[in-house]
Formats: structure tokens, sequence, C-alpha cells
């Protein structure tokens, strides 16, 4: 593994750095070219993913949606201790420092329950069409202003502008909320079809982006870290899958595991596999490639999910949606620089490795 390469204690700087060091000394594609790849990886295994978690929103159910996020988080779980195990075989440092066992453990429980049960709760509310961009657009948000306060990392102009553009989708794709939730409306059990529904479609769809997003800040600062993918997902997931599994048998009973039918299974099997999938590649695409433009390449995800959802659940498209759609996929566009700032990351790099360096080994 060429982890000298792609792993830094800087976060975003060095990954632009590693974008420059061109394939002279590697051989086959070159570092941008491996990370386009693991990134668009990541993105369509996000899209399939999406469509099981839609196929399995059968009805507008919490507890529903606990079970369903408790299923799915058995493949990430299971493939985080194998790579464990397989790391500490090999004598490699495999889990985090014990200073970070309980702010991963709190991270999971925010992504689990504040990020994939709101997630899948939207997806039964509004359908894949709206939930998918209205999370996304939200989570950009967050996760820019929650790097500026926590990470220290600088909002642009460029960058400011962009939190624009995506507030402004968010705000689009909420005036084609109710749409969207009437396609939804058709095919649930117990959908009420209200102003209330709707609003709370908005709320629990951009409350998922915000978890996402603390998410996704607490995982970029682990990078400073050099800790390993697997040490960071091991305990989010098993987190997940633990609290989860036992706040649905505690409201739903033992009985749903065989309430629960094959074909179900069969679907939140899937969604689980793409999950990790994409989870794993996204984390490699972030070893060649900024974050930014990684978040620029699954931002495709957000035009496959709409149209998904409107091919293969009939969910209605609207103004609304491809106006809100295009704005946050434009407002990655902007996020993303022409250049990466090699000076600064010079810098950087000769003046807090020593720093890190000593954490690093104070907590191994």
């Amino acid at each position: 593994m060429k982890t000298s390469n792609v792993t830094s204690p800087n976060n975003t700087p060095t990954l632009s750095s590693t974008e420059n060091s061109e394939s002279p000394h590697h051989p086959g594609l070159s570092p941008a070219a491996r990370g386009t790849i693991f990134g668009l990886i990541s993105a369509l295994a996000y899209t399939a993913a999406n469509i099981a978690l839609r196929e399995a929103a059968t009805d507008n159910n919490v507890d529903w949606a606990i079970w369903i996020s408790a299923l799915k988080s058995i493949p990430a779980t299971v493939v985080g201790w194998v790579l464990v195990a397989y790391r500490g075989s090999k004598g490699l440092p495999s889990l985090p420092p014990r200073r970070l066992i309980m702010p991963f453990i709190l991270t999971g429980l925010v992504m689990q329950f504040g990020g994939n049960v709101m997630f899948q709760w939207s997806l039964s509310l509004g359908g894949l069409a709206l939930s998918v961009p209205l999370c996304f657009a939200t989570l950009l948000t967050t996760g820019a202003l929650l790097g500026r306060i926590f990470l220290s990392e600088a909002i642009t102009s460029r960058m400011f502008a962009s939190m624009v553009v995506l507030t402004a989708a968010i705000v689009l794709l909420s005036l084609g909320a109710h749409q969207a939730e009437e396609s939804v409306y058709e095919h649930m059990e117990h959908h009420t079809n209200s102003m209330a529904t709707v609003a709370l479609t908005i709320f629990v769809a951009c409350f998922a982006g915000c978890a996402y997003g603390v998410g996704g800040a607490v995982i970029r600062g682990s990078v400073r870290e050099k800790l390993s993918i697997s040490a960071t997902l091991v305990l989010i997931s098993t987190t997940g899958l633990v609290c989860l599994t036992g706040t649905a048998f505690y409201r739903l009973g033992f009985s749903i595991l065989w309430e629960t039918t094959a074909w179900q299974y069969l679907v939140m099997l899937v969604a689980g596999l793409m999950n990790a999938v994409a989870f794993f590649s996204i984390g490699a695409a972030m070893k060649y490639l900024t974050v930014t433009r990684v978040n620029l390449l699954n931002a495709s995800q957000t035009a496959m999910a709409a149209f998904a959802g409107v091919l293969c659940f009939g969910e209605e498209l609207t103004v609304w949606l491809l106006s809100g759609t295009a704005l946050t996929i434009g407002g990655l566009f902007l996020m993303e620089k022409k250049r990466p700032t090699i000076p600064n990351s010079t810098t950087i790099e000769t003046s807090t490795p020593d720093v890190n360096q000593q954490e690093v080994k104070s907590n191994g």
C-alpha cells in the first residue's frame, strides 16, 4: 500500500498535492484517474443503495425506518471488523486511540439515528427524487460551516457563493415538495396527504443532511490523525448495528424477524452491500483527490437519484425538482477551485507534521 503518497497529517491541502504527483513514479493509472474512478464507483453504489432503500420504504413508519437502517448497517460492520482483524494480524494500527472512541461512538449515534433513520423516513415521505437532492444540499452546506468552525477550513468567496446556491436549491426543492409528496402518497398505506406532511418531509430530509454533515466533519478530522478507513468505520457502523437493532426490537418486538419478507431482506441486504462499497470507495477516492473534488463527483448521484425516482417508482418530475437538482450540482461546481493551492499545502506540510506525528505516537 502506497500510503506515504496518499495520507497525511493535514487535510485538504495535502490531498491536493497528491493530485499533482502525476504518474511517472506510479505504474498504470495516475492518482487523479484512480481517484476519479473510485469517486464514480461511490456515486453509482450510493445510487444503487438509495434505490434499494426506496423500494424498502413501504410505509410512513419511523419504526420501520429504524429496522431498515439496522439491517443496512450489517455489511459495513462485518467488513469493518474483517479489515480491523486483517490490519491487526499484520501488526498495523487497527483501532482508533482511546481518546477518539467516545467521539466516534457519539458520531455513530448522530449519523445512524439522525442521518440514516431520518433519511430512510424521508424516502417514505417525499420519495427518492426529492429526498436525495434536499439531503445532499443540506449536507454540503453543513459540512462547509462545520469545517470552518471546527477544522479551521477557510470559506472562500467561491465557497460562500456555493453555499448561497445550495441554499437556493433547498428552497426550490422545498417548493416542489408538495407535488413529490402527492406522488408518494398514492403508494403508501398510512400516508397522510397534508401540508404538515410536506413540512415534515422537508425537515426530515434536511435533518438527515445536517447529521451526515456532522459525521463528515468528524471523519475529515480523523484523516489528520492518519487513521485508517476501517478504524473510523468500525465504531460508527457497530454503534449503528447495536443501537438500531436494540431500538427496533424494543419498538417492534422480536416478531419483526419473521414478519419481514424474504424480498425485503434481500432488498435491504443489497442496500447494505452497496452502502459499504460506496463508503470504502469514497474513502479511497479521498486518498487521491481533494475532499471537494470527491464531493463534486458524488454530486452526480443527485441527478441519478432524481431520474431513478421518476423511472423506477413513478415519482413526478417537476420544474422545481429539475431546477433544485441542477442548482445542487451547480453549487458543487462553484465550490471546486480551478487549481489546488500548492503554496499553502507546502507551508502547512512543513509546519505541522511534527506536531501531528507526536499526537499519533502518543495515542498509538
